[in-house]
């Protein structure tokens, strides 16, 4: 009878423990610096931009040029990679949207 008692309590701190530890985790993926998931994506991006493109193109922030799609900004940043551009696939990814979120365009 003892021993029953001892795993019942036993059982408890495990189910206890292991909902304090999910708490935890989900608290600690959220965000604390008041900005939104969008604009730390977006601060993410322009920093990836600024350490690979920065280096040989001023800006894309030219007013009198309309502006391009999403599939027009991959192709660009593809034909980056033959001038010796190496980027991964999730940076890539990541200045496709900053470029076109920048300077968007009705997608084809």
């Amino acid at each position: 009878m003892e021993g029953l008692k001892f795993w019942k309590v036993a059982f408890v701190v495990i189910i206890c423990t292991a909902i304090v530890i999910a708490g935890i985790k989900a608290f600690a993926i959220t965000p604390t610096t008041g900005h939104s998931p969008q604009k730390l994506a977006h601060e993410k991006a322009y920093k990836v931009y600024r350490q690979k493109c920065l280096g040989c193109h001023d800006s894309v922030a030219d007013p009198e040029k309309p502006g391009m799609s999403r599939h027009d900004w991959n192709l660009v940043v593809n034909v980056m990679h033959g001038y010796g551009l190496f980027m991964t696939a999730l940076e890539r990814e990541m200045v496709v949207d900053l470029l076109y979120n920048l300077r968007k365009a009705p997608e084809k």
